[in-house]
């Protein structure tokens, strides 16, 4: 009898043991053909009550839905919808609305057609699950008791106007009331009221309605001939503003008259500005449009915006034209006192047009108060609405290094401004109004506002607030940061380089309330809403942990003053922590190198997660590999770390080829989940699915040595991952983008560790790039130098020793790597001509080099063809010089110009 047990024991082991290996051998390799399915998770959102969660899916390549689902439910009772998008939950809990759209497909056609794409609505009971469906809606919105929806209709395009239909929902009773010509529209925050603006062709019957819902009762606010604009409701009071276009014949543009009701719910008061009547109204100047009116918390100042008002010209009608005149001339001027350089303006050309200076209407005085001028470029509402924090940075312009300003307070009653800071960059204000938070001479500091006094909070704190981590060339450290204050503005969260503090407002206390120092575990507050009301006395504070040294992440908490507690920790990547409004009820999203990345339900102490997604099933079928930690020490006695993702289907027993991608620290995507992309040159899952490991160490940095600092990280790191022995050393790879691209092209000037080379639009002549210009933003390139990712704190003609020697430009001489280079014509951050220097050089030189440039393209490729093409070229670049399959002929002999396959095709429509 024992035997027969034995023999069946070993039978069973025998036969899992073969179960698991025959399945392990029927994975599949995976094919670029197979990367369209990949699914990524996008617009999650979940229900007040915490029962209904929604989230989109998009794929590599293919037309995404959208998918909302009971809690708890198993995806069979999944809703799904086809091309829906931008949902949103009734606050009753009983409805929710999406935006529909058109196929991938589709939206090529409209493009083509030069036509836009117009958008169904999906409404769904959520009771009942049933649907209905409206055409042609351009946006919606649910009033705040989510007893009626809004739903506005596209404008003819024949029309100069804006009004278009909107159709009102009573929910409750599912009918629908049709009002015309709306150009703007909102509720109030009980949901009891819905006000409408109206602008019609003719501009006959323009004004503004008021919706009594309950009711059903009409009352028109105000009705004229002319244009009225930008609705804003009260949070608390049932008060409503707008302002009301006026014309002057003796100025050019529009000036406003603003209206506002009180009490609209009762005995309703009318108010009334008009400029003209008041006079405190700075003459030639005139109300604006652009800066959104906003009602003070005690519902007695509205703030607005005002700019000087250009006079009206009068064209020269005694002058004869002449067939000798000429255009206008289109010169700009770049002088060497611009505080900003014209790049600059044009980029902000906009903004600089909507320039406008804050200004206070006090309704029950009657008052006008201009709080804004010339002077100050910004200005900012303490919390109570009381001042406003106002900026000057005009002594210190032009600025080459930090954006010194100094900051003044200025009274919202009577408009007088006092300095209050020196060359100061931020300050922060509480909730209430009676501090100002800054930080200065590595410290934080509060400004009692009633009181006019400074006060040090952190100096006989025993740790460290400003970054020093963060090696750049600026001359004051930022902070580490912040979290939120207190409701009633006693205290505030400050951090250190791991932990969180609070710490009174007025230096009387602080108390370390976590504690991560020692275990190297970094902790954030995380916000669940933006809207500076601060902590309440009876909320808890919610942390993310973050593991400096394993890369492990959870949550904790704090409740009742105690410290923090932890919520969850793990060798996951956790992110996305939301919560329901109307319960303690959690989702966050989990993921690792081998766990698509999904959301899961919580309860208040983070207990049997209940799985909300599961995306990416497929994945079952291929061979997928896992990450690993690697820790290895620079040049400078450093310790640090990189993450190494596998190659699929690995074998212990083989040695394999190895990318290393690099830009500064990237050991944080330490459990990180890589999808497969064909449209991707730096994809991890793509090399890992064909045999590959891929490396990311972290790279630290000396003051005017980033290249020379690189070299000191990445070479090291390298070395140790051979010392593993899983590494071919003959096949090792190295790629990056941008500053990772810098350092790539760079490292293999001082290195022959590495065989093939891939870089995207790399900085090449650090003199040249120093004196560039950023055309994204219209910034000086020295900026970045001199505080900021470049690390040289001195400019190059007072260093130049270390910009050649830390530019890959002036050390190709000899460079064995054969390197390949992708340039967008474009390039709005990384000047295009870096590489067209590094072009010149390397063909003067001789040395293994291709350029493949996409003409219009910008620092990143934004067309899929281009994507896709960059990506097969740079696979094919490491497949020949690492593993030495037989070379494209792109790669051996180049592409002549006419040979391109754009040329061709135009060749052959020019045919046709």
């Amino acid at each position: 009898m024992r035997f027969s047990k034995l023999f069946l024991l070993s039978l069973l082991t025998f036969l899992f043991s073969f179960h698991s290996l025959t399945a392990q051998d029927q994975k599949q390799k995976l094919e670029p053909e197979d990367y369209d399915q990949w699914q990524h998770i996008s617009s999650t959102d979940l229900s007040a009550d915490g029962n209904w969660f929604s989230y989109n899916i998009s794929l590599e390549d293919g037309d995404g839905w959208l998918i909302i689902k009971e809690v708890g439910a198993d995806s069979t009772d999944e809703h799904k919808f086809m091309h829906g998008e931008r949902v949103d939950f009734s606050q009753n809990n009983k409805w929710a609305a999406f935006l529909i759209g058109v196929s991938e497909d589709k939206k090529e056609q409209l493009k083509e057609q030069k036509k836009k794409v117009r958008f169904k609505l999906g409404l769904m009971n959520l009771e009942t699950t049933n649907v209905d469906t409206f055409q042609n809606i351009q946006e919606y919105t649910f009033s705040d008791d989510g007893k009626y929806l809004a739903m506005k209709k596209y404008k003819p395009e024949e029309t100069e106007n804006d009004g278009a239909d909107l159709i009102l929902r009573d929910l409750s009773q599912g009918t629908n009331q049709l009002i015309g010509n709306v150009s703007e529209y909102a509720f109030n925050d009980t949901g009891s009221h819905l006000a409408v603006l109206l602008d019609s062709n003719e501009k006959l019957g323009n004004g503004v309605h008021l919706y009594d819902l309950p009711s059903n009762r009409v009352t028109v606010l105000d009705s004229d001939t002319t244009t009225y604009k930008d609705l804003s409701w009260h949070e608390d009071e049932n008060a409503l503003a707008f302002l009301k276009a006026k014309e002057h014949e003796d100025y050019e543009d529009v000036t406003h008259r603003i209206l506002a009701f009180k009490n609209l719910d009762g005995s309703s008061q009318r108010f009334e500005f008009h400029q003209q009547k008041n006079n405190a109204f700075p003459e030639d100047f005139r109300i604006v449009d652009y800066r959104s009116l906003e009602w003070s918390e005690d519902g007695n100042t509205l703030f607005f915006g005002i700019k000087e008002w250009e006079k009206a010209t009068t064209p020269d009608t005694t002058k004869a034209e002449s067939k000798d005149d000429l255009d206008p001339t289109n010169v700009e001027v770049w002088h060497w006192q611009d505080a900003d350089i014209q790049p600059k303006q044009e980029v902000l050309v906009n903004q600089l047009k909507e320039e406008n200076h804050l200004s206070a209407w006090h309704l029950d005085e009657k008052s006008f108060v201009r709080l804004g001028t010339e002077q100050f470029d910004q200005l900012n509402l303490t919390g109570d609405q009381q001042h406003a924090v106002a900026y000057d940075p005009h002594p210190y312009e032009p600025q080459f290094e930090e954006d010194w300003r100094d900051v003044y307070l200025v009274d919202v009653t009577t408009g007088e401004s006092q300095q209050i800071l020196e060359r100061q960059e931020q300050v922060r204000t509480s909730p209430d109004g009676r501090y100002l938070l800054y930080f200065k001479d590595q410290n934080w500091w509060t400004y009692d506002i009633e009181n006019q006094k400074h006060r040090n909070l952190t100096n006989d704190i025993d740790t460290r607030f400003e970054n020093y981590t963060n090696v750049n060339g600026r001359e004051h450290r930022r902070p580490f940061g912040t979290g939120e204050w207190s409701e009633d503005d006693s205290w505030m969260l400050l951090y250190d380089r791991y932990d969180t503090y609070k710490v009174w407002a007025d230096g009387s206390n602080y108390q370390k309330i976590t504690e991560g120092s020692n275990d190297k575990i970094r902790y954030r507050q995380v916000r669940f809403k933006y809207d500076n009301d601060g902590i309440a006395p009876d909320e808890n504070i919610y942390f993310s942990m973050y593991g400096d040294k394993t890369k492990d992440r959870g949550y904790a908490r704090i409740k009742d003053n105690q410290t923090a507690e932890t919520l969850i920790y793990d060798s996951k990547m956790f992110s996305s922590l939301g919560k329901a409004d109307s319960t303690k009820n959690f989702v966050y999203q989990k993921q690792s190198a081998t766990d698509s990345p999904d959301y899961f339900y919580v309860d208040n102490d983070f207990n049997d997660p209940i799985a909300l997604t599961y995306t990416n099933p497929q994945q079952d079928k291929y061979h997928w590999a896992d990450d690993e930690l690697i820790t290895f020490t620079n040049e400078n006695g450093k310790e640090l770390e990189g993450r190494l993702l596998y190659p699929a289907d690995y074998d212990p027993d083989k040695s394999y080829p190895m990318i290393t991608y690099i830009y500064e620290e990237r050991s944080q995507t330490m459990h990180s989940y890589s999808p497969p992309s064909k449209k991707s040159p730096y994809n991890f899952r793509r090399y890992s699915s064909e045999g590959y490991f891929v490396f990311q160490p972290d790279i630290t940095y000396e003051l005017s040595d980033p290249g020379v600092s690189a070299v000191e990280s990445v070479v090291p790191a390298v070395e140790e991952v051979i010392n593993t022995g899983m590494i071919n050393e003959e096949q090792i790879g190295l790629t990056g983008h941008s500053w990772g691209a810098y350092q790539t092209t760079f490292i293999i000037t001082q290195t022959n560790l590495f065989n093939s080379a891939v870089a995207g639009a790399p900085l090449t002549n650090m003199i040249s790039m120093y004196n560039s210009i950023y055309w994204n933003t219209g910034t000086t390139d020295a900026k970045i130098f001199e505080t900021s990712q470049g690390r040289f704190p001195e400019p190059w003609w007072k260093d130049w020793d270390k910009f050649v020697e830390n530019s890959p430009i002036f050390n190709m001489e000899g460079v064995q790597t054969p390197l390949l280079v992708e340039f967008g014509t474009d390039d709005g951050a990384v000047d295009f001509n870096q590489g067209v220097e590094l072009y010149n050089t390397m063909r003067r030189m001789q040395n293994p080099f291709v350029m493949l440039v996409y003409e219009g393209e910008n620092h990143g490729l934004a067309r899929e063809e281009n994507q896709i093409d960059y990506a097969t070229r740079a696979f094919e670049w490491h497949e020949h010089y690492l593993l030495g399959k037989e070379a494209p002929e792109w790669i051996t002999d180049g592409l002549p110009y006419l040979e391109r396959p754009a040329m061709q095709e135009k060749e052959e429509q020019q045919n046709e």
